[in-house]
């Protein structure tokens, strides 16, 4: 302990009186070499004599003083502070190093910072609320599936008041409302809002306080229909109501009800969902938002997330295991045993289990990509202090002749290093900040919300910054460090710098030059791969003809339509828009191909009825009129369509695509053949085969699909209804012209349209960004290595002018210079391309699922992002060569 406390008490000493520390080792050492000088004398030497023979005793004064620091406790915090101030020292001095490292290491760091910044506010930052870390969501799940879904109201309200684990509950789901009317007054331009409808416990449970007014109260979520209260943004406080403070108390009119603002939340506000609602809604008035019946009694229909906080005393894991006993209770009378559902506790997020699971390899991919870019940024570095080290020889061989060790070199260089990639990693801090609003920007589908996620750095995002700094640090700097310190003290100061100085490191910078390459050409790779595949996927055969086609969706539903007004409603717009100039043939339909909504039931033939037990297989399907598939172009291999009068008879009849005829009937002709809706329901007739088409995903033209008679009450008791027309013209123009025409027939609907085309746009927006991305890092790794391989050869050129000098006055032509240093250069694009495609090719087929058909080993996109990587890097090599063919001779051989 004594020992312990004196070695603390040394530390402390050094650290705080560093200055003392040292003047009292040069007091000791003058005492020292007094007392040895005093005994020189007594043996008779003269004075000066005896003082040199006692300096040759004591040893060299300054290595002793270097060898008792080296033994003090903290030792190693001082010599760090004096490579620090020297290192901080040689950056300044050498500015234009400096500048060029710092800001190649800030571009990748800050690029990395960047996508954990958006990584973070999505995946790893809890939600915006009062002690976020007990809060946890709960999700429908069943044992052995993958997918887990949302909750039921009676299965919700089950937990709520049964569990123990949860100090409270909530409950809340999505929704669109219509407002035509605010404070009032009538609003000329209806505007679509989103809206949430949540119970009465939701902004208890996340702590919010309203900016004005309240929220709501627990009675007004518990009786259907009764209290059309509602909260608003603050947002649409400032828009509706231009910051209003009267406005609590005054009215929206939303589907065609009256709701009166009890409340305005904060601007900081962000809730549960990254797409910030305008309007929160009690969930009691679901009818009004989502249209039909409450589902309130409906222990089938899941339609709820639910948020819960943990009681004092619960954890995690005790939660699970209670809403697993109550879950098995909550479903022990339904019928199919083998797929009772649990509940799945997870901690809250933005997004779902299957979200989760289905963003984190995506993020694992991007985040590949973006380290290779700042590998290659390290590689850069790296030769840039290879280079360096060339002409810091002498100092270093100096250093090294007054008793410098290797690994006190070593530590130096490895310091500057740090001190280069901190300054690079503070100022990718404001790069990552200002890239990741950029990014989160563009980061949503066409006409989508702008999503509210909160960027600033927090803790994590400072932890991986410092680590990524610490991390480009050692990678850009140790192994120039480790070659440069090999140090041969008598050799370095007698060697000039030239091209004996050059060839010292060369093969570790044609390494790292080979590398920069290889990396670079893996991402132009992968990036050509995706926009060729953009470009597929936009000239991809769908199936079915989508241009010129417009498509109406009239706002029935919360009207309080149902599905046999819904389809009255459908046809007379039909008739409509039939009579209009230019419009070929009109359909109906309750969904669209590509669009955000699709149908599935279950289905199987006649006589293979899966056992009693067993998931009866499930198809996705479309209820049409008999117009449907002429309007889109879709071709019926055999048979036929339906008719008016088969559709209004309400004939059990069904069309089936190739895909489906296959699975159902293989080798075996479908028409005629029959089909069964669930266990129990009539048989259907199999009246025609329809080709396949990209009904439901574009990634995939072979799923199969049952299309069913419009008026068939199996179709679906919904009011969801979609009218096609085909025009002649511009289905741009048609469509701005669908609303107004729906509004002839009933001015209280309102409807959505625009052209079919843009489904396809919403489908290709992933790949369109995944492309974009991708080809920035793609350029921007090239830019890197083309700086690289720049700066390599003007430091060749640099470092050989001697030679170059001798050659030309030997008779070398400029054109054989140039080409002995292309020749060089281009030796190793070619290695570093080689090894390149050879990577590309091996990972390619990561991207098959991307890449709607397109060969994982396309032609086009391997050899023209080789050529352009070839073409970059040496017109990076041919300019600082060229200057190489205008050396004087004489200034050449007087050179240094």
């Amino acid at each position: 302990m004594t020992k312990a406390l004196m070695r603390l008490r040394s530390f402390l000493r050094n650290l705080l009186r560093f200055d003392g520390a040292d003047g009292d080792l040069d007091a000791e050492l003058r005492a020292h070499l007094d007392l040895l000088t005093e005994e020189k004398l007594r043996a008779g030497l003269p004075p000066d004599e005896a003082r040199r023979a006692a300096r040759i005793d004591l040893g060299g004064v300054e290595q002793l003083k270097e060898e008792v620091r080296e033994a003090r406790a903290g030792a190693w915090l001082e010599q760090f502070w004096q490579d620090a101030r020297y290192g901080a020292r040689q950056l300044r001095r050498n500015s234009g190093f400096t500048i060029l490292a710092a800001f190649t290491l800030a571009l990748a760091i800050g690029l990395n910072a960047a996508i954990f910044t958006l990584f973070n506010g999505v995946l790893l930052r809890p939600l915006q609320a009062r002690d976020p870390q007990r809060l946890v969501s709960l999700f429908s799940a069943v044992p052995g599936e993958s997918a887990a879904t949302v909750i039921s109201y009676p299965e919700y309200v089950y937990c709520r008041e049964r569990g123990s684990s949860f100090s409270s509950m909530a409950a809340y789901a999505g929704g669109r409302v219509l407002l035509t009317g605010a404070g009032g007054r009538v609003i000329p331009a209806p505007e679509w809002l989103h809206a949430q409808l949540v119970s009465g416990s939701f902004f208890g449970l996340l702590g919010t306080v309203p900016a004005l007014g309240r929220t709501f109260l627990p009675g007004e979520d518990q009786s259907p229909g009764a209290h059309p209260v509602a909260v608003i943004s603050f947002e649409l406080w400032l828009s509706r109501f231009a910051g209003d403070p009267d406005a609590v108390g005054k009215s929206l009119i939303l589907n065609s009800l009256p709701y009166t603002i009890i409340g305005v939340l904060p601007r900081e506000f962000i809730g549960a969902n990254p797409e910030v609602p305008d309007v929160w809604i009690p969930l009691a008035m679901s009818a009004n938002v989502q249209g039909g019946s409450p589902w309130f009694d409906d222990r089938a229909a899941q339609w709820l997330f639910v948020l819960a906080r943990l009681a004092p005393q619960a954890t995690l894991e005790s939660a699970q295991a209670e809403m697993r006993v109550l879950a098995a209770g909550f479903h022990a009378s339904d019928a199919v045993a083998s797929r009772k559902p649990s509940l799945l506790v997870t901690p809250a997020s933005f997004l779902t289990p299957s979200q989760r699971s289905e963003t984190l390899p995506l993020a694992a991919a991007l985040f590949a990509a973006v380290a290779l870019v700042l590998l290659i940024a390290c590689a850069n570095v790296a030769n840039l202090q290879l280079a360096r080290g060339v002409a810091r020889q002498k100092e270093l061989g100096i250093r090294t002749a007054l008793g410098g060790s290797r690994a006190r070199l070593v530590r130096q260089l490895l310091v500057e290093s740090m001190l280069l990639s901190g300054i690079a990693g503070a100022a990718g801090l404001l790069f990552a900040w200002w890239a990741s609003g950029i990014l989160l920007a563009v980061a949503h589908p066409p006409s989508a919300r702008a999503l509210s996620l909160d960027l600033s750095p927090d803790w994590r995002v400072a932890l991986y910054l410092a680590a990524v700094s610490l991390a480009s640090g050692i990678v850009s700097g140790l192994l120039p460090a480790l070659r440069v310190s090999r140090q041969d003290p008598l050799g370095s100061m007698r060697e000039e710098s030239g091209a004996g100085a050059w060839r010292r490191g060369s093969r570790l910078r044609s390494a790292l030059v080979v590398s920069q390459v290889a990396l670079s050409l893996f991402l132009l790779v992968a990036a050509g791969l995706l926009t060729r595949a953009l470009s597929k996927a936009r000239r991809v055969e769908l199936g079915f003809n989508a241009r010129s086609v417009a498509v109406v969706h009239p706002n029935l539903r919360t009207l309080g339509y149902d599905s046999s007004r819904a389809l009255d409603f459908g046809r007379r717009v039909a008739d409509r828009l039939a009579a209009l100039p230019g419009v070929r043939s009109v359909a109906l339909a309750r969904t669209v191909p590509l669009g955000n909504d699709f149908s599935q039931t279950s289905a199987f033939a006649e006589g293979r009825s899966p056992a009693e037990g067993q998931r009866l297989p499930v198809v996705n399907f479309n209820a049409v009129s008999s117009e449907f598939f002429e309007t889109l172009g879709i071709p019926l291999v055999s048979g036929r369509a339906f008719t008016p009068a088969e559709i209004r008879s309400g004939a059990r009849l069904a069309i089936v695509n190739e895909s489906l005829a296959r699975q159902f009937w293989p080798g075996e002709p479908a028409l005629g053949k029959r089909l069964r809706q669930g266990r129990t329901s009539p048989l259907y007739e199999v009246l025609g085969v329809a080709r396949d088409t990209r009904n439901v995903y574009l990634w995939s033209g072979s799923l199969p699909y049952l299309y069913l008679p419009l008026a068939d009450e199996a179709a679906g008791q919904y009011a969801d209804l979609a009218v096609l027309a085909r025009t002649s013209g511009d289905a741009a123009v048609l469509a701005a012209a669908l609303p107004a025409v729906v509004r002839e027939l009933d001015p209280a609907v309102t409807a959505k349209a625009g052209p079919l085309d843009d489904n396809l746009a919403l489908w290709t927006w992933p790949s369109q960004i995944g492309a974009a991305l991708s080809t920035v890092l793609g350029m921007l790794a090239l830019l890197l290595a083309s700086v690289g391989i720049t700066s390599m050869t003007a430091f060749a050129v640099t470092q050989r002018t001697r030679e170059i000098g001798i050659r030309i006055a030997l008779g070398a032509a400029p054109a054989a210079v140039l080409g002995l240093l292309l020749r060089q250069t281009g030796r190793l694009v070619a290695i570093g391309a080689a090894i390149g495609l050879a990577a590309a090719a091996a990972a390619s087929r990561v991207l098959g699922q991307f890449l709607y058909g397109l060969s994982a080993l396309d032609a086009a996109a391997f050899v023209g992002t080789t050529l352009l990587l070839a073409a970059a890097t040496l017109a990076a090599g041919y300019f600082p060569a060229r200057r190489a063919t205008r050396v004087d001779p004489l200034v050449a051989l007087r050179h240094e």
